[in-house]
């Protein structure tokens, strides 16, 4: 009798464990895998961190408004912490356990340089909301971005010191690393062109916070602006201790759009003047205001470019698994054939190696606010 029980139990525990399994599987039917990888730790967060924002938003209302297909997003997130090492194992974790098709982010260019082999061997698709760097989409044809290439931001800004403010000798800092390098090379090759000289250019390392040495020499050659590249809290320092040791002259920079920015440089960022793909939060245009109060209501502050690229990589991505299916190339090829999506951060379209397609501002500076200066042509 004791052993009939025993064989009860165990036919019981099987039953039980196969019914666990079967709901899991079709709990698992019922969604759609994404992948989410951001530096939301380390220098690289205060981009990183508003990626991330709207990603969270557009990815609520899309699993109210039903899902993907009837199916739900599942967005799994993993912190790169700002490194390329981060997001090497961040990306393999996605793509060899949790087995997804797409995955948006990197949100760096140095995370995006060091895992786009990684992905075009797997026929996974990265698709970067915040990674400028130039280059990085020409090493496979799995890697897209709804940031701006360096490559156009930087010669534009190059192409603004020689026309609009008239001032041809230029002295260059920048972080020894891809993004850095790549920036440096575009603006130089412009404003060389457009009849400006680079008199000195001076390094750092992507982690350095004292930039006093390098400053002090760009002081004594005396140029008329100075480029500085980094990420807002390195820049915020450079324009900071600039000002201790009397270096005074224009200062333009990368992209540096943060509170982080003026919380460390304070009245020293005045007169910063850098380029920008155009995103408005004031804008009339309907789905920019929605989009704009969900955020201050969830986050309760201004949403701001790598907020609304964020929000238009789901909702492309999206998309495309939509009208193609869940398959990496079948997301890509859609990608490629992309014209004018109406994103919040501009109608968006792709060129022929993933590089996304919009017009660039030039921002200023003024009273602790960044104010735009030049419209987008």
């Amino acid at each position: 009798m004791k052993k009939t029980w025993i064989v009860i139990a165990i036919v019981v525990i099987v039953a039980l464990a196969a019914l666990l399994i079967i709901t899991q599987i079709k709990r698992g039917a019922g969604e759609i895998k994404i992948g989410f990888v951001n530096s939301l730790t380390g220098q690289y967060a205060p981009y990183g961190e508003n990626n991330w924002n709207g990603v969270m938003i557009a990815v609520e209302e899309i699993n109210i408004a039903g899902g993907i297909n009837g199916k739900r997003i599942n967005l799994i997130v993993e912190d790169d912490g700002s490194t390329k090492e981060g997001a090497v194992f961040a990306v393999k974790k996605l793509i060899e356990i949790d087995k997804v098709p797409v995955i948006i982010g990197p949100g760096s260019t140095v995370g995006v340089a060091g895992t786009s082999a990684i992905a075009n061997k797997a026929k996974v698709v990265l698709f970067s909301p915040g990674a400028a760097g130039p280059g990085i989409t020409t090493k496979g044809g799995y890697v897209f971005r709804n940031r701006v290439s360096g490559d156009l931001e930087a010669p534009k800004i190059a192409e603004y010191a020689i026309t609009a403010l008239k001032l041809k000798k230029a002295a260059i800092l920048y972080p020894n690393v891809d993004y850095g390098v790549g920036f440096k090379n575009s603006f130089k090759t412009k404003f060389i062109s457009s009849g400006g000289e680079v008199i000195t250019e001076e390094t750092y390392a992507d982690n350095d916070t004292d930039f006093r040495s390098q400053l002090n020499k760009i002081k004594m050659k005396s140029p008329e602006l100075v480029y500085v590249l980094g990420v807002p809290e390195s820049v915020g320092q450079m324009l900071r201790q600039a000002k201790e040791i009397g270096l005074k002259t224009q200062f333009i920079s990368n992209n540096v759009e943060s509170s982080k920015l003026i919380e460390i440089a304070k009245n020293s960022a005045e007169g910063l003047i850098f380029p920008t793909e155009t995103y408005d939060p004031n804008s009339a245009l309907e789905r920019i205001k929605q989009f704009e109060k969900k955020y201050f209501f969830k986050f309760n502050r201004r949403s701001d470019l790598f907020a609304a690229n964020g929000y238009d990589a789901v909702y492309i991505v999206s998309q495309a698994i939509e009208k193609s299916g869940y398959k990496g190339e079948d997301i890509k090829n859609v990608l490629y054939n992309l014209k004018n999506f109406p994103g919040v951060g501009g109608n968006i379209s792709f060129d022929e190696k993933g590089d996304v397609i919009k017009p660039i501002s030039i921002k200023m500076v003024k009273g602790g606010e960044f104010k735009i200066i030049e419209e987008a042509k």
